[in-house]
């Protein structure tokens, strides 16, 4: 008998993000294993669709807009309530007040897994309002996922449901492509001889980009600095650059295509994480140049699983938060060296050949919904 999966996200792609990402691979995933692989999540207009993700049926709801990061949907609640008598699990992306209410409006008797990809840390007015209904929902939880045992660990929110917790980090597709490889080769020709840092993400307050722009005033002139990525703090960013004097060794590019984007991760010499708070809760960006062979320097930003996929000294750095000379210190020394670099980026790829692939994260979550529905 064919068993069906439903996902609750935020979004689905081609929106970009880190846990819409996780929600594809699962979904296809799923679906290459048999299983009936639904998705609902919100639109990004007034009107619903419903879609094909290859074997994946994908529900976009009708949204409103955005009110404290989550969308106006009364059609996703509605949605739900329709398709949830079909599931027989229930996996809740989380945060996301939107999907909680629909799983308390809906009462679905079928399993519940909720995805834990992060606690609420920036919406702390949100949370006071949320707060009720996300600790009903998991104590609803037949099981809870976490994404890596730092996190598992640490949150406050998981305390009280540690017993349920299981830990499966996050994967994603090995992408490399001919045309990925042939694309980094025209981008290395018309970056020269300089040695390039790459970082990646939404231009916000955590993500510590403004930390990376000071750190640049300390590298050498034949160092360029490529920020891909969009957000509020675009224009902050341009003029602290602006301001300092960066404008040749520094440049912000905009979004980066989806099919472009593994080949600046190829093309580069390092990879740059410099969050500043575990509102960064993984790190996808790290992996993704890991699996390009790139070593990674990131922040030692406690209770996230950063520190634990670069693993210090082995596939990158780690540094502390909010540091710009020692986010400097390490970036020269592996700019310096090409034997380092490419042991730490061979590292790099082993290690995420070995924790961090789609296959290995499907298996992980496959095996939870296992545990869930084998009779007690």
């Amino acid at each position: 008998m064919t068993r069906c999966v439903l996902q609750l996200s935020k979004f689905y792609p081609p929106d970009c993000g880190g846990i819409e990402s996780v929600a594809r691979e699962l979904a296809v995933g799923l679906a290459a294993r048999g299983w009936d692989s639904r998705v609902l999540c919100a639109g990004r207009g007034g009107h619903s669709s419903v879609e094909r993700d290859g074997s994946v049926s994908v529900y976009r709801a009708a949204s409103a807009g955005m009110l404290l990061s989550t969308s106006i949907s009364p059609a996703f609640l509605r949605q739900a309530r329709r398709l949830l008598p079909d599931a027989d699990i229930a996996h809740v992306h989380m945060p996301n007040p939107l999907a909680a209410l629909a799983i308390w409006l809906a009462r679905p008797t079928c399993k519940v897994v909720v995805h834990w990809h992060s606690d609420v840390v920036r919406q702390q007015l949100a949370l006071k309002a949320y707060g009720p209904l996300q600790r009903w929902l998991l104590a609803r939880a037949d099981r809870v996922i976490a994404t890596s045992q730092a996190y598992a660990d640490t949150s406050a929110a998981l305390a009280a449901w540690r017993g349920k917790v299981s830990v499966v980090p996050i994967g994603i597709g090995d992408n490399a492509t001919p045309q990925c490889t042939a694309f980094a080769a025209a981008l290395r020709a018309w970056w020269g001889s300089r040695r390039v840092v790459f970082a990646l993400g939404r231009l916000v307050d955590y993500k510590g980009f403004d930390v990376l722009v000071k750190a640049a005033a300390h590298l050498d002139d034949g160092t360029l600095v490529l920020i891909g990525g969009t957000g509020p703090c675009e224009a902050a960013l341009r003029e602290q650059v602006r301001r300092l004097g960066l404008q040749g060794r520094v440049q912000l590019l905009g979004r980066i295509e989806d099919d472009e984007l593994m080949s600046y991760h190829l093309a580069a010499d390092v990879f740059c994480l410099p969050s500043r708070s575990r509102a960064e809760a993984f790190g996808v960006a790290a992996l993704e140049a890991m699996s390009m062979g790139r070593p990674v320097v990131g922040t030692d930003v406690g209770g996230a699983a950063l520190p634990w996929i670069i693993n210090d000294g082995e596939t990158g750095r780690v540094v502390p938060v909010d540091d710009d000379r020692a986010l400097a210190d390490a970036l020269s020394r592996l700019l310096a060296d090409g034997a380092l670099r490419r042991r730490m980026g061979e590292a790099a790829r082993r290690r995420f050949l070995d924790l961090f692939t789609a296959e290995r994260m499907v298996a992980g979550i496959e095996h939870e919904f296992g545990r869930v529905l084998r009779p007690q």
